[in-house]
């Protein structure tokens, strides 16, 4: 499949999940569970991821959650070489951790529109990666794969990020889209 066709379904994908999240923020509990509020909630009823997350998450713990899973997908998505593995483990370690059915449901909704989702992640145990369905809120501190990729500080001249130039005065940030041609 074509690059561009698959990084346009994953910010589709992306938009939706933000979707939900909001959704579930405009119902205004946030203390009951995801799927009780979308069994009490008719625009909520039938969105199947979340049907795949845990069922203990509580509808907080989801919006902190993907917003922990889905935060670099933006750029991300905008890097010439794509992170796949990145792309894919921080949502398997924020929203599916210990929900290896879940995962498995939701790669296999994925893949119908990007083959490579999830793949060469080891498989998903349960207990594993584990970021506890409590009310604490916590969802779990970044992992070492998630650290600023060699392309941002090149990108950057070799600053760091809160001393980066102004875009107006700095040219083109990103110097070509991988999915434009040239022709």
């Amino acid at each position: 499949m074509n690059d561009a066709f698959e990084r346009r379904a994953l910010l589709l994908h992306l938009g939706d999940v933000l979707e939900v999240a909001n959704r579930l923020l405009k119902c205004g509990d946030g203390h009951k569970t995801v799927r009780e509020l979308a069994e009490a909630h008719d625009p909520l009823g039938g969105l199947p991821l979340l049907e795949q997350v845990s069922p203990r998450m509580t509808a907080e713990q989801f919006v902190q959650r993907v917003s922990d899973a889905f935060f670099a997908w933006p750029r991300e998505l905008l890097e010439p070489e794509l992170n796949r593995r990145r792309l894919a483990s921080t949502v398997r370690r924020s929203l599916f951790a210990g929900n290896a059915e879940g995962w498995r449901a939701y790669v296999a909704a994925l893949r119908g529109e990007v083959p490579w989702f999830g793949a060469g992640l080891p498989p998903l145990k349960a207990g594993e990666d584990v970021c506890t369905d409590s009310t604490d809120g916590s969802s779990g501190s970044l992992q070492a794969d998630e650290a600023p990729s060699a392309s941002d500080v090149e990108r950057n001249g070799g600053q760091a990020e809160d001393q980066r130039e102004s875009v107006e005065s700095s040219g083109r940030v990103y110097p070509s889209w991988p999915w434009k041609s040239d022709a």
